[in-house]
């Protein structure tokens, strides 16, 4: 009697069990929908360069939605934006002074002290 019922719960369980994803597929699951709502919230990748067109030593800031960022910089002479964000570059090294707004992804060669970016 107790076999049956032991049984009996095993295949109840089956359907269950057969139903789960695998643990891979559900990270894989979680993985895409996290990308997806990251550009729909806006994510912008600033690069600062060195050199005039993008060349040269680098260095790379991420921000994403509803970030706000200002960061002074040294000896850059280009920036590189990819992304949906507000980016500006300013005079002062504290997001102030003369401005330049980027109007589009791309490569600007622009003197400046400092980023602010928005998203």
């Amino acid at each position: 009697m107790q076999l049956n019922k032991n049984l009996m719960a095993l295949v109840a369980l089956l359907p269950l069990a057969l139903a789960a994803p695998a643990p891979e597929a559900a990270e894989s699951q979680l993985e895409a929908k996290f990308e997806s709502d990251v550009s729909i919230l806006g994510t912008v990748i600033v690069t600062t360069y060195s050199g005039d067109a993008c060349s040269g030593s680098n260095q790379q800031v991420t921000v994403t939605s509803g970030g706000y960022r200002c960061f002074a910089v040294s000896n850059k002479r280009s920036i590189g934006i990819s992304g949906t964000c507000r980016v500006t570059t300013w005079s002062g090294g504290d997001c102030r002074g003369s401005n330049f707004v980027a109007p589009y992804q791309g490569c600007f060669s622009v003197l400046y002290g400092s980023v602010s970016i928005e998203c």
